[in-house]
């Protein structure tokens, strides 16, 4: 059996409560659902939702990115979650 390792996250709780709900209807504990999420990302190297559309906001993000030149980089999250005010 491979080594486990634990993580801990918060989320809010009406999230939490759909999302569980929805894992329910799928056969699916949370942990399932996260660990499938980890593994789907693990796999393709890449965050496995589709982007339906881009809209105005997305499109600026994406051209910033691919100039580089004027990308914000932070040394952790909580840097940018100061940055971003949340």
């Amino acid at each position: 059996m491979r080594e486990q390792e634990s993580i801990n996250i918060s989320i809010e709780s009406d999230i939490k409560t759909i999302a569980e709900a929805i894992f329910e209807q799928f056969g699916m504990t949370k942990n399932e659902a996260i660990e499938l999420f980890y593994r789907q990302v693990a796999m393709t190297k890449d965050i496995p939702f589709i982007q339906r559309s881009l809209n105005e906001e997305t499109i600026k993000a994406i051209e910033e990115i691919n100039e580089k030149d004027n990308l914000k980089t932070y040394n952790n999250f909580a840097e940018l979650r100061q940055d971003l005010e949340v």
